[in-house]
């Protein structure tokens, strides 16, 4: 997969390559591989069943198991590349309620979603859960890459002609599932949005100058190969403060839904 500035390169937008380079954030791209079955408990993977110690029980919401829409071991992310900030091994764990949907601005909505840390791989195990709350199960593979600004991107002043070609370059190359780094923005800019519904920050100025504390931890796509459509062709974004993730808090990740 080409990187953006590769891509703009070769499609005539190179004079880009430079002022964007500003605006750029070290990151990780989320690529699927084809491993349904073979993988061992506490592997990188979206979907399939989770993999848990003994001792703890499955996320639910009213009774019904949450969606374990991904499960990324640390290590292979330190393996990749600069993961720092995030530890360099354990296992994080991100649960949704896929059925419902919730945004993530509502205080009901806090049961719908689950992030669970396990600082050791090797105690987890194969958990059984309905097929009807599973999605497929494919392995997941980092890859370090510098990641756009797309709110800074987008709030730029281009001709109809050279916007619409930029926009359709680092669209072409969903789905973007992706850890670290800047969001995709699908609406408004995502870490203002975390701070104002998700941590109470009313002012909006307030909520902008906030939005240095957090961090990206996972960025899921909507994706045709997972069943996973979030809304109209939304994105799941999964915040975390950076003192919280410091300190392993990820009890306190937070999670919005954009949509178009």
């Amino acid at each position: 997969m080409k990187t953006w500035r590769e891509k703009f390169e070769a499609n005539g937008l190179a004079e880009y390559v430079a002022p964007f380079s500003e605006l750029t954030k070290s990151g990780f791209i989320l690529e699927k591989e084809d491993a349904a079955g073979t993988l061992a408990p506490g592997a990188s993977k979206f979907g399939g069943a989770p993999d848990l110690p003994p001792d703890t029980e499955i996320p639910s919401k009213d009774g019904k198991p949450l969606t374990l829409i991904a499960q990324l071991n640390l290590e292979d992310a330190a393996l990749a590349g600069n993961a720092r900030p995030l530890p360099g091994s354990g296992v994080l764990s991100f649960f949704y309620d896929t059925e419902e949907q919730p945004w993530g601005g509502e205080e009901d909505d806090r049961s719908a979603w689950k992030v669970l840390y396990f600082e050791n791989h090797e105690e987890l195990e194969r958990r059984e859960v309905p097929e009807e709350v599973m999605l497929p199960e494919f392995a997941a593979s980092f890859r370090e890459q510098e990641t756009l600004d797309t709110d800074a991107v987008f709030g730029m002043d281009f001709d109809d002609d050279t916007g619409e070609a930029i926009f359709e370059l680092l669209e072409e190359s969903a789905p973007h599932h992706r850890v670290l780094g800047h969001p995709f923005a699908v609406q408004n800019p995502v870490f203002p949005e975390v701070a104002h519904y998700c941590d109470g920050i009313k002012d909006w100025d307030a909520a902008e100058k906030a939005a240095e504390d957090y961090v990206l931890l996972f960025q899921m796509d909507s994706d045709d190969e997972l069943d996973a459509i979030w809304g109209d062709l939304g994105m799941l974004y999964f915040c975390i403060r950076k003192e919280d993730l410091e300190e392993k808090r990820f009890d306190r990740t937070h999670m919005i839904m954009q949509c178009g």
